[in-house]
């Protein structure tokens, strides 16, 4: 006999709690129909277009570092209300990056290859990043009078690009 599993509905969930009229009615779908279902989900991701794919994932890619700038920053407040503005920011920094990480690896990129391997990659993207930001920023002022500002952001634009390459083709390949 094979396995079912018994699913309520949203709906029939209301009904449940007192909110509907179906409390008693199931749907029962066989762990079979359930393979089957992930099945067609795994089958028409591997059907869409490497640049399909590569559209996906710089989305992805992007909209995690827009949420790990939150992580950044809500870290960086809350550590500086008990230490000194240098730890804490290296605390916010490691939170942010060791989220940036995870999610990319996991989610993003689906990663299964060797984990400390990316992890040495990935540190290594964080120092170049760091120094060549550190860099480019005194740089752009000396030699352009460019606002420290706008060499941020050109730096952080920058990263931006490389850093989607490195983690598609390189560190979570």
């Amino acid at each position: 006999m094979e396995n079912v599993r018994t699913y309520i509905s949203e709906g029939q969930l209301g009904a449940v709690e007192g909110r509907g009229p179906f409390a008693e009615e199931r749907v029962e779908i066989s762990e079979d129909a359930a393979f089957e279902d992930k099945t067609k989900t795994a089958e028409r991701l591997a059907d869409q277009s490497p640049l399909a794919r590569g559209i996906r994932q710089a989305f992805m890619y992007y909209g995690v570092s827009i949420v790990q700038t939150f992580v950044e920053f809500g870290v960086f407040a809350l550590a500086q209300l008990a230490l000194p503005t240098g730890v804490a920011n290296g605390i916010a920094v490691a939170c942010s990056g060791s989220f940036n990480f995870l999610m990319n690896r996991n989610i993003t990129f689906k990663a299964s290859n060797n984990f400390w391997r990316s992890v040495a990659l990935f540190v290594a993207l964080y120092v170049w990043n760091f120094l060549f930001g550190t860099w480019f920023i005194g740089w752009a002022a000396v030699s352009f009078g460019c606002p420290e500002m706008v060499g941020k952001f050109i730096t952080m634009a920058m990263q931006g690009i490389w850093g989607f390459c490195l983690c598609k083709w390189v560190i979570f390949r």
